[in-house]
């Protein structure tokens, strides 16, 4: 998990994870003072990652056969500001846990 390899779906899914989170919340913020056209260059670039992220989302439901509850749960994470954070940590955490043993090598010892 400490490498940065483009090639790891948990990985691409962390980035746009915090990417979203990120712009998001920036979307909101510049929603607060009703400046319209901050919000019209943030929200179309809101969407535009959003979209990217849940192209990662669904590579992350095939790749690790996550059930449809995570993947509800890591699609909604891109509507509501900081949730994606935590979402991103809990998906992290438990795939880091499965593959925590885990070897592509043989496992019997001679």
């Amino acid at each position: 998990m400490g490498k940065f390899r483009l090639s790891d779906p948990l990985w691409r899914y962390r980035v746009m994870a915090w990417v979203v989170g990120t712009m998001l919340i920036f979307v909101f913020v510049g929603l607060i003072p009703a400046i319209n056209s901050m919000d019209a260059v943030l929200g179309p670039i809101h969407g535009v990652l959003y979209i990217v992220y849940l192209a990662t989302v669904v590579n992350m439901l095939i790749v690790y056969r996550l059930n449809v509850w995570y993947f509800i749960g890591m699609v909604t994470a891109g509507w509501c500001p900081l949730v994606s954070f935590i979402v991103e940590r809990k998906i992290t955490r438990r795939l880091a846990g499965e593959q925590i043993g885990y070897s592509r090598g043989s496992t019997i010892e001679p």
